[in-house]
């Protein structure tokens, strides 16, 4: 699908997002995966922007539990709620590693690129090795850098409105058809 014609769930989001200006949530996502043990797994990640259409890019650390989760069940699910515009968004997809992430390593701060050294993720923190990561320049490329893509197959938008909330589905089955569902 080209760019100049976005599923329109895409122009309801950016609409949500312009109009919670600079506020924390224009960028932070909650994303569900399932364990090996098949239990659910939540935890609010970055957005980082579109890969495609209809694919969200998601930086990770290769050594966080998520990966396991997503290598033996690639299933997720990101909630999205705008406190302004009293909106939540659901996307449901499958999610696979970017193998070509350099150009996303690229445009992080010198800074950004430091916190990818540290320990692994869980892992208490040895303040002799934590403070010894100065930001330096030119970093190279992190092993434990991941960039995610999180392909979406539905959305499901729900407006907390007054007197009577509104629902939205999209699938992409259905190309990106918006229909109105009961909230």
């Amino acid at each position: 699908m080209p760019h100049n014609n976005l599923p329109s769930w895409r122009q309801d989001l950016k609409s949500s997002r312009k109009k919670e200006g600079k506020s924390p949530s224009n960028r932070w996502i909650q994303l569900a995966t399932i364990s090996e043990e098949n239990e659910p797994r939540l935890r609010t990640v970055v957005f980082r922007g579109w890969n495609e259409d209809s694919s969200m890019i998601i930086f990770t650390d290769r050594r966080s539990e998520k990966i396991g989760h997503l290598k033996s069940n690639p299933n997720a699910e990101v909630l999205w709620f705008f406190l302004k515009t009293k909106s939540q968004y659901r996307f449901k997809g499958k999610i696979c590693e970017l193998s070509d992430n350099k150009n996303y390593w690229d445009l992080l701060s010198e800074k950004s690129k430091t916190s990818w050294f540290w320990g692994p993720p869980g892992e208490k923190i040895n303040p002799g090795v934590q403070s010894t990561h100065k930001i330096l320049s030119k970093l190279p490329k992190s092993e434990n850098f991941v960039v995610l893509n999180f392909e979406i197959d539905s959305v499901d938008l729900l407006k907390l409105e007054q007197p009577i909330h509104k629902r939205y589905l999209w699938e992409k089955i259905k190309k990106w058809e918006k229909v109105e569902i009961n909230p």
